[in-house]
């Protein structure tokens, strides 16, 4: 399992960017990164752009859930995918006063309305070398699909959040 600090996520190649986190909120905490300078673009499996000058990712860290969401928008302020962590504890790092989340390996993404489900077989892996308990397995696919459930039935908080306000 890995401890992520949502300052630190999602950068490769990131030579420059803006940071700014949010403490106020009741039930969960937003960081908003805007890339300043990267190296190259970043593109995901499906050759989207992500990542690239000008472009923003904002993390949504909720405090009694067990996943991450993680946007990434372009440099027009469009939402272009949805990233979820599924997670163990997600919380502030006693040391940075940073949030932070405990990434138990399964991931959920979400484009255009559409679904898709990511490394399960590294949370199977996780299992099998006795990195993850069987209780935090069944976790995992009981986060996802509870996730999963919000997002078809549109009742997920976080999707509905105006993240856009927070863009400079």
């Amino acid at each position: 399992m890995k401890k992520k600090l949502i300052s630190k996520t999602f950068l490769k190649d990131v030579e420059k960017y803006k940071l700014q986190i949010f403490y106020n909120f009741d039930d969960y905490y937003l960081a908003v990164k805007k890339i300043m300078k990267i190296k190259e673009p970043f593109y995901s499996s499906k050759d989207l752009c992500l990542i690239d000058n000008g472009y923003y990712i904002v993390e949504v860290i909720p405090k009694n859930e067990n996943y991450a969401m993680r946007v990434f928008f372009n440099n027009n302020k469009e939402r272009l995918l949805y990233y979820f962590d599924i997670t163990l504890e997600n919380g502030l790092d006693k040391e940075t006063n940073i949030p932070f989340y405990d990434d138990l390996y399964l991931d959920v993404v979400l484009k255009n309305e559409e679904i898709e489900i990511l490394d399960e077989n590294e949370l199977s892996d996780a299992l099998n070398n006795k990195l993850i308990t069987k209780e935090q397995f069944n976790l995992a696919h009981s986060t996802m699909n509870s996730l999963i459930e919000s997002i078809q039935s549109k009742k997920n908080k976080y999707i509905k959040l105006d993240l856009e306000n927070y863009l400079d």
